[in-house]
């Protein structure tokens, strides 16, 4: 399960914060952007209602959060439309590039 959720009120650079849930926990992005972006930063909780309580220090409440679609299997945690590493399909990986899912197709994903 992912959220999203934006900040109303800054009071630093972040606009926005996402959570995703895995087996072990919840991971807690941070944005400085409005649009899907890669995170500036991420912490880790042991629940959801612990990264919840985390996110109100931002000024967001527990009805802010909205839910988006979990990743697809191998994308980003912290994209919420699917990206992935360059190379994920034939394990040449490329760490420091990216492409995105656009109608059906992965594109290099451009800054």
């Amino acid at each position: 399960m992912r959220k999203t959720a934006f900040i109303t009120q800054p009071v630093s650079e972040l606009k926005r914060l996402m959570m995703h849930e895995t087996d072990g926990g919840v991971y807690l992005f941070g944005y400085n952007k409005i649009e899907d972006a890669s995170c500036l930063w991420d912490e880790w909780y042991d629940s959801v209602a612990e990264a919840e309580s985390a996110g109100e220090e931002y000024g967001v409440a527990p009805t802010d959060w909205q839910v988006v679609p979990d990743p697809l299997e191998g994308c980003q945690q912290d994209w919420i439309t699917p990206v992935r590493v360059k190379g994920h399909t034939d394990s040449q990986l490329q760490k420091s590039s990216f492409e995105k899912l656009v109608d059906g197709q992965w594109l290099p994903l451009t800054s």
